[in-house]
């Protein structure tokens, strides 16, 4: 605090500077301690950011090269053992080539005897007769064409369920666009083919020509994850839609018309619906399938997540409007929406 008017009269012009300079120079030191703790603030928030990136950096850096290991090590192990049958089958191969010449060795000398005198084939015939042409090839080893090395990814399919689950969102059904031959359960997370259409309110969101239903709520930003149980299902489609897309019988399943979303065709053929159609070429059926949506990269990706596997992904996609979890239902085949696990 300055000094009154009353003492800065007591006191000489130099005397009430000083005093005036002596606070400012206080002000000026508070200041400058209060700018040296912030830029130290600063330089310890950069420090905890770069900490951070480089963690992550080195997080996904290892994560790689176990990836790049696991990957050389299966290889290996399988051309191994692509070397170890084959060597054996080029042994036998190589036998039965050596026994091959050997007989037409025979057969060609056989032949020009034939072109002899019949006095020399008199002579000859005796030594014929009596060799052991008959001796029977050796038994052709029965070589195993089942493949024994496998990919145990059991370890990396936690990590990769771990990783999705971080992202994981609660899925229910909305009856107000479930069509009217569907039945679902109480706490909306089952949906099966009804025998009969129900006569419901109508609604502009619902689904009127083909047994569809949305998930509650939608997904307008942001990564998201969720699973759907499809059991031992024949058929089925699933992923995820705009919530404008039409609903009626000039419905098209496809990225230009809304829809980013995998098939199950008659139990055994997996489809990605794009525009033609793509074949997915899975080798174990899903219980399970995840579904990832990072909407910012406009991706879709699906999971088989009863071996942690990777099924398809839908790439840059241009999400302008909000996205919802779609599912079509067939028949005997229901779809379940698990709650999420505590882990």
């Amino acid at each position: 605090m300055l000094p009154s008017i009353q003492s800065q009269r007591a006191l000489r012009p130099s005397e009430q500077l000083q005093i005036v300079l002596s606070k400012l120079n206080q002000l000026h030191e508070a200041c400058t301690n209060q700018k040296a703790f912030v830029a130290r603030q600063i330089t310890e928030w950069k420090e905890k950011i770069e900490a951070r990136k480089q963690k992550i950096k080195s997080d996904f850096k290892s994560l790689q090269v176990f990836l790049c290991l696991e990957e050389q090590g299966h290889l290996w192990r399988l051309e191994e053992e692509e070397e170890d049958l084959l060597s054996r089958m080029r042994d036998s191969e190589a036998r039965l080539k050596h026994k091959s010449d050997e007989l037409q060795s025979h057969i060609l000398e056989l032949e020009a005897k034939c072109q002899s005198s019949s006095q020399k084939l008199l002579q000859d015939v005796k030594d014929i007769v009596t060799r052991n042409w008959g001796k029977r090839l050796e038994t052709l080893e029965d070589f195993p064409m089942e493949i024994h090395t496998t990919c145990n990814v059991s370890e990396l399919y936690l990590d990769v369920k771990k990783m999705l689950r971080r992202y994981q969102v609660s899925v229910t059904l909305d009856p107000d666009t479930a069509h009217p031959s569907l039945n679902l359960s109480e706490d909306g997370r089952q949906v099966t083919l009804g025998g009969c259409q129900k006569d419901l309110d109508f609604s502009p969101r619902r689904f009127s020509a083909y047994p569809c239903v949305l998930g509650f709520g939608g997904f307008s930003s942001g990564r998201h994850y969720f699973e759907v149980d499809v059991g031992e299902g024949t058929a089925w489609d699933l992923g995820v839609c705009l919530d404008s897309v039409q609903r009626g019988a000039d419905m098209k399943q496809e990225p230009e018309f809304g829809f980013w979303t995998i098939r199950l065709h008659k139990g055994q053929d997996y489809l990605a619906l794009t525009s033609p159609p793509t074949p997915l070429p899975l080798c174990e059926k899903p219980l399970v399938v995840g579904v990832f949506l990072d909407w910012e990269t406009g991706f879709v990706s699906f999971y088989n997540m009863t071996t942690g596997s990777h099924i398809f992904t839908f790439q840059n996609a241009s999400f302008f409007k909000t996205l919802q979890p779609f599912f079509r239902v067939y028949q005997h085949s229901p779809l379940f929406l698990p709650p999420l696990e505590q882990w």
